[in-house]
């Protein structure tokens, strides 16, 4: 490889950070260090610079943004880099570049996704799958969906997973939201079809039990007249602040993760990390990731009684809490990055012999 040193896709850094901006970022923050040689962050025309950025990393704005910064501008800018692209999408004319694809439900659950965006995401991963030089994904779980579907080899694809870390040292604050002193379940997603909302908000509001949804509002499409009706226990958040989520973490009964398909699930080990006691399904990647530090069962219609076995049973949350704990300690960012920073070594090593 001719000179150039590592680029980074700097696109999720114009993004409103959802789990997959959170991954990007605190990868990136500790695996610029470890590397050798020179360092490009290549930015969008509208993000910013991050406050964390090594001093030795050059920055090189672009004047566009968007899809036309990742797909025309970064492959001509990166051109003589190893492109690293942490945050999902990737440029499809890169030449030589390290992706990172969190799971493969717009092929397991396409009706999730709009016609054009559904299409467009398969189209890429077929074609990143034969052209990158390395992807990554957070879990085994989606390590094996993903050679399943894109035909490749699961040895090939670097797990290197969410850690728990970043919610230490967070100060909680609380949100403007109502009931808030009544006993309550967190839940933490969207509407989208595989996250199965809607169906565990129906079963916990059958048993009365009272939750605070972080991640939808009762405005989303999916959000039909009879719900707003039956969901009359249900606050809805949207979007909070880290530190409103960490407040809701500490004071919930506990998250209530109902997700039928994960390429990870950060929330349940932000949870156990915080203390909180976690009821999931046993689910795609959910099992793996939680370890024995959650409850986990078989169908929707079990989480309310899961959730009210809970409810006068000290010592199996304690237990819970311990195990939750102890499973969310072995999940550190840094150990990832260091796993992100070996693959990139091991390029530049293998382009160097070359």
């Amino acid at each position: 490889m001719s000179a150039g040193g590592v680029g980074l896709n700097g696109k999720w850094l114009s993004q409103p950070v959802t789990g997959t901006q959170r991954y990007a970022g605190e990868i990136a923050r500790r695996m610029l260090p470890l590397l050798d040689g020179p360092v490009t962050l290549h930015l969008p025309r509208d993000a910013d610079v991050p406050s964390w950025l090594p001093l030795d990393v050059v920055v090189r704005r672009a004047p566009l943004s968007g899809t036309l910064f990742e797909q025309l501008w970064l492959p001509w800018a990166a051109r003589r880099q190893l492109l690293v692209s942490l945050g999902g999408p990737a440029p499809l004319a890169a030449r030589r570049q390290i992706v990172t694809m969190h799971d493969a439900s717009p092929f397991r659950f396409p009706d999730t996704y709009s016609t054009l965006f559904g299409t467009w995401y398969r189209l890429m991963y077929r074609i990143l799958a034969r052209r990158a030089a390395a992807i990554l994904t957070v879990s085994t779980f989606s390590a094996s969906e993903l050679a399943a579907v894109l035909h490749v080899s699961q040895g090939s694809i670097v797990v290197a997973g969410n850690g728990s870390d970043h919610v230490d040292g967070v100060e909680p604050s609380r949100p403007q939201l109502p009931h808030l002193d009544e006993d309550f379940v967190l839940c933490v997603g969207t509407f989208a079809r595989h996250k199965n909302l809607a169906a565990a908000l129906t079963a916990l509001e059958a048993e009365g039990i009272r939750s605070v949804v972080v991640g939808a509002s009762g405005g989303d499409r999916v959000f039909q007249a009879e719900h707003r009706q039956t969901w009359r226990r249900a606050t809805f958040a949207g979007r909070l602040s880290d530190e409103e989520i960490i407040w809701l973490y500490d004071h919930a009964r506990c998250l209530v993760f109902p997700s039928r398909y994960e390429g990870f699930g950060l929330p349940v080990i932000e949870a156990q990390r915080r203390g909180c006691p976690v009821v999931a399904l046993a689910a795609a990647s959910i099992p793996e990731v939680a370890g024995d530090g959650a409850v986990l069962v078989a169908a929707t219609s079990d989480l309310p009684g899961a959730v009210l076995g809970l409810e006068h049973d000290e010592t199996r949350r304690d237990s819970l809490r311990r195990a939750g704990r102890a499973n969310a300690s072995r999940r550190r960012w840094r150990d990832s990055a260091a796993t992100v920073a070996e693959v990139v070594r091991r390029l530049q090593d293998q382009s160097r012999s070359r």
